[in-house]
């Protein structure tokens, strides 16, 4: 057991030590995008689908230290750690600068935590509103149900009431 919590520890700091950005994609880059992806994708039951992507995250880590390792036995590297241990390629200056369009919409709402809180809000007294005027209209139908039973129960009454009037003419 102690081998293996050794083992995940280091596998833990090498990746938290990685270059985080390379224009060639290398080291633990394709995991963390791969679990970023997964952890997105996550729709029902989000604590598990959340639990298995950082498992599997993990695994590939895992693998990309162990393919590591195997090249430098097979002395396809320098060193074991060559291959996510590196001096990452800058990315493209294009791609390190924000989109017009985004950075113009921040600027236009500054504040959107606020915003959405207050949209939170409003969710939150549209559905008491839709409820109260759901009771509202419930018992609405209710009462007026309530009302329509007494009348035919009150015309069948006098149905009864008239049927036996009749028989009684009938008999005479």
């Amino acid at each position: 057991m102690s081998v293996f919590a050794v083992f995940y520890l280091t596998v833990f700091l090498l990746v938290l030590f990685a270059p985080r950005e390379d224009k060639l994609n290398r080291g633990f880059i394709p995991c963390t995008k791969q679990l970023a992806e997964e952890i997105f994708s996550c729709a029902e039951n989000k604590t598990w689908c959340m639990s298995k992507a950082i498992v599997k995250n993990t695994w590939c880590d895992t693998l990309v230290v162990l393919d590591g390792f195997g090249a430098w036995v097979r002395g396809r590297q320098e060193t074991p750690w060559a291959n996510y241990l590196f001096t990452p390629e800058p990315l493209d200056a294009a791609q390190n600068e924000p989109d017009a369009a985004l950075t113009e919409f921040y600027a236009e709402n500054p504040d959107i935590a606020g915003d959405m809180e207050k949209l939170h809000q409003d969710r939150q007294k549209l559905e008491q509103d839709i409820k109260a005027a759901t009771e509202q209209d419930l018992a609405g139908k209710n009462k007026a149900a309530e009302s329509l039973k007494a009348e035919i129960e009150a015309l069948a009454a006098g149905d009864v009431k008239s049927t036996e009037n009749e028989k009684e003419s009938q008999d005479e």
